[in-house]
């Protein structure tokens, strides 16, 4: 396989002599090389009286990505990988690096410059390093699949509390076996009295109610804790257990406690990391020691913060979506994903109304493949909220609008369901599109001045709306309807052939792909969001979706909006 001195040829000359131009003596490792090994350039730098041995390493993408530059021998505190030595010299970002620059340059500016910075310390470090923390613990190496999900309660534990016990709670669906996948639910110490430790107990911290709703159909595991003042000076799993059971720490194993494919003894430390630039808070790692069918060994989980507020710090212009409801009404093509970006959005509660179940064909335009076929539309959308995004509370309602039926086979009069559907959301979504159910829907919600949002696409996918009804302000739902059938807004294009009947399904459907869908469901939610965040928004009301230009080929979807005026002889709004 060509590395890329053989990709590039005179590139890896260049490299060696500007080291030499620049009195850098570095020599090129020969030996590495002719082993397939990677490009290693290793000498040192005077800086200041002093001489840094320095190993300069190249990643095969090179030139398109930086080398990395090792400084073993030194412990700078900051801007250093602690473990493995090698500087950070420029931003994380691939924009800091230039294909056209050579190692030697690295070495001769950048570490200077960092040597000199952090000489300087103070306000000028400050001033000149990437606005962001260096936590420790993303320095160590975790186990694939494995987490603990650390709650707020436990960032911030006092700090005369230095050891003690805690309890991870696991789900059901994810059992307790050798890889974890729990929530760390509580946190307790000894109570002292004098400078003995009694008996008693005392709760340190638990998880909110609705983690603990999350996480509490399965067992428990009693696990050690300790706080550590610093971490060890290596990153080795082995080392941090260490460190943690140190003579006088206070810590033991807690035994081996049974888990589906073997048996663990698990130990929480706690330290102080910069989370943000100059922000410092706790912290939490994980030691788990196994043993089983597969071996003996100890491996490391990195605390995962959980929280409404850890999440909603990437989507604060979201935040009123935590307090809000949203009816939705149809969890097909449309529906089913959309429901799903509510409760990526932190949507605080959400009510699903749906009759229909996932078949096999489903799978090529619906959130959830084959594992769905079989299962109520309403039971997944819902299993997976609940799963995947604990602080949306999900409202499923398996139901058929408009079956005629005797009424103690319905049990709730129909009108009364729906009405407890509508009542006291903040916005109903009609995703079903149908005309019969829409209509419906409208005349719930305006009787109950609910905001609504219409959401369908046309056969073949070729467009779609998106439309918002505020009763009082807007046009209603019948007004979309004659502005449709006016022309005053236009009707986005439809395949004529696009409708089918797949073969053994009670019910024709429409032809389409999910990615040709995904921009209606993406502007759904955007218009959802506008409306939820600020109900008195002006931003236009009807978003027609287009994916044919003017020689009807299939092109990038093109979007036009328009005011949703009242209609002169709308039966509901004309009278207004």
């Amino acid at each position: 396989m060509a590395t890329w001195p053989d990709r590039f040829p005179g590139r890896l000359e260049y490299e060696v002599e500007d080291f030499a131009d620049r009195d850098l003596e570095f020599t090129l490792d020969e030996s590495l090389l002719g082993r397939g090994g990677p490009v290693v350039m290793r000498g040192a730098l005077e800086h200041k009286g002093k001489r840094i041995a320095l190993e300069v390493v190249y990643p095969d993408s090179f030139p398109f990505l930086r080398p990395e530059v090792y400084a073993r021998e030194l412990r700078l505190g900051r801007h250093q990988n602690p473990y493995e030595g090698n500087l950070c010299l420029l931003d994380r970002s691939t924009r800091a690096w230039d294909a056209d620059w050579t190692a030697a340059r690295l070495v001769a500016e950048r570490v200077r410059y960092l040597l000199d910075l952090l000489e300087e310390g103070g306000e000028a470090l400050r001033a000149a390093e990437a606005a962001q923390g260096e936590p420790a613990s993303a320095f160590f190496p975790t186990l694939r699949g494995a987490a603990v999900f650390v709650p707020a309660a436990m960032l911030g534990l006092p700090h005369d509390a230095g050891t003690g016990r805690a309890r991870l709670a696991f789900s059901s669906q994810e059992p307790p076996q050798i890889v974890i996948r729990a929530l760390l639910a509580d946190v307790h110490t000894r109570v002292r009295k004098g400078k003995r430790r009694n008996g008693k107990r005392r709760n340190l911290g638990s998880a909110d109610a609705t983690l603990r709703r999350r996480f509490s159909d399965g067992r428990t595991l009693e696990i050690a804790w300790t706080r550590l003042d610093a971490l060890p000076e290596s990153n080795a799993p082995a080392d941090l257990l260490a460190a943690a059971r140190a003579p006088g720490s206070g810590v033991g194993m807690t035994g081996w406690q049974r888990v589906d494919d073997g048996e663990v003894s698990i130990t929480g430390c706690i330290f102080q990391e910069e989370v943000r630039q100059g922000v410092y808070e706790d912290a939490w790692l994980f030691l788990v020691e196994y043993r089983g069918a597969g071996g003996n060994g100890v491996y490391t989980v990195r605390g995962e913060r959980l929280s409404d507020d850890d999440l909603g710090d990437r989507i604060p212009a979201l935040a009123p979506l935590r307090e809000r409801t949203v009816s939705l009404a149809g969890l097909g093509a449309l529906g089913g994903p959309l429901a799903l970006e509510l409760a990526r959005a932190q949507l605080a509660r959400l009510r699903t109304l749906e009759t229909d179940f996932v078949e096999a064909g489903n799978i090529v335009r619906w959130p959830v493949g084959l594992r769905a076929v079989g299962h109520a539309k309403t039971a997944v959308i819902a299993g997976t909220i609940t799963a995947d995004y604990p602080y949306t509370a999900i409202d499923a309602r398996e139901h058929q609008i408009g079956r005629a039926a005797l009424e103690e086979e319905v049990g709730e009069p129909e009108m009364k369901a729906l009405e407890r559907f509508v009542e006291g959301a903040d916005l109903l979504i009609d995703a079903t599109a149908e005309i019969g159910i829409g209509q419906l829907l409208s005349h719930i919600a305006d009787g109950r001045r609910v905001a609504q949002l219409y959401v369908s696409a046309t056969e073949g996918a070729l467009g779609g709306i998106v439309a918002r009804v505020r009763p009082g302000r807007t046009g209603c739902w019948f007004c979309l309807r004659l502005h449709l059938e006016r022309g005053t807004i236009p009707v986005p294009p439809r395949d004529e052939t696009g409708t089918f009947q797949p073969r053994g399904c009670a019910t024709a459907t429409f032809t389409g792909a999910n990615f040709d869908l995904l921009p209606i469901v993406a502007q759904a939610a955007r218009m959802a969001a506008d409306l939820l965040v600020d109900p008195e928004t002006d931003a236009q009301d009807v978003a027609i979706m287009s994916f044919q230009d003017g020689a009807s080929r299939r092109a990038a979807p093109q979007w036009r909006c328009f005011t949703l005026a009242p209609q002169a002889d709308c039966p509901q709004c004309g009278s207004t």
